[in-house]
């Protein structure tokens, strides 16, 4: 498309440089008033035309680049998205690993001492039920999977639905804590941060256990500050500060009091 409005554009050059030249060209010393007017005329519309067709180059030009940005910006945001994707599966690997490994360091109660094959054959039942997993945890482990896949493909409505089902369903799970965790994270996702502060607030009250405390309490004080409740943001950091010295959230913690002191000034 470039090359076509390039030749046509030398041609209209050539075509408007030959009408300017044969007309130099003419006699204007026996040309009446009225048609040296006319042969000024006739240049200055071979010269309009020229200038336009340049400006229309140069619009076309723009409008490339400005595709050229919009494609560069569209595979950002895809990026960015995937990236998203991303973390929010290693976070949930991250937890599931600490569960599982919660959950097998649980103590085993003693085997009797019994004949040799009794015993055998007592370990060999204790094994095989270790390894298996019972129904009812499958089914449990397969809803919690659900929902979180609706979370990992940004379909926030749709998870937010699916995990409160899940709570709702196994409210004493092992997985309620975090789908209560996500639930907080969808809805700060969505910018609806006083919904987002209920449901951290509801992990905070009802597992007092759960490896996600920290960043909840943290993120309850990150809701508040963009609602501009500043002083419950504030009571929110300050408040991990005290319950979690030394970690990252209280790092972030930190440098939000900071910048709210900062913000104030």
């Amino acid at each position: 498309m470039q090359k076509k409005w390039l030749s046509g554009l030398c041609l209209l050059l050539a075509s408007a440089g030959l009408t300017t030249s044969a007309i130099a060209r003419e006699d204007t010393r026996n040309l009446s008033d009225s048609e040296r007017i006319e042969r000024l005329e006739r240049l200055m519309e071979s010269q309009s035309l020229v200038d336009l067709l340049v400006r229309l180059d140069s619009l076309q030009q723009e409008v490339q680049q400005l595709r050229g940005d919009t494609e560069v910006n569209s595979r950002s945001l895809d990026d960015i998205k995937k990236r998203q994707r991303d973390l929010y599966i290693d976070v949930d690997r991250r937890i599931l690993q600490l569960e599982r490994r919660s959950a097998g360091s649980a103590p085993v109660s003693s085997i009797p001492a019994t004949s040799t094959s009794v015993t055998a054959k007592s370990q060999a039942t204790k094994t095989t039920q270790s390894q298996s997993v019972p129904a009812d945890e499958m089914t449990e482990q397969q809803a919690y999977q659900k929902a979180f896949d609706l979370l990992r493909e940004l379909r926030y409505d749709k998870a937010m639905a699916a995990f409160r089902d899940f709570i709702k369903k196994y409210p004493d799970g092992r997985y309620a804590h975090i789908a209560q965790y996500w639930l907080g994270e969808a809805g700060y996702a969505q910018s609806q941060f006083a919904v987002a502060i209920k449901d951290y607030q509801v992990l905070l009250d009802n597992y007092p256990n759960s490896p996600k405390r920290a960043q909840a309490m943290l993120k309850v004080g990150y809701s508040h500050y963009k609602l501009k409740n500043i002083k419950a943001a504030q009571n929110s950091f300050n408040k991990v500060l005290k319950t979690y010295p030394g970690t990252t959230e209280a790092g972030q913690a930190q440098k939000m009091l900071k910048e709210i002191k900062v913000n104030r000034k």
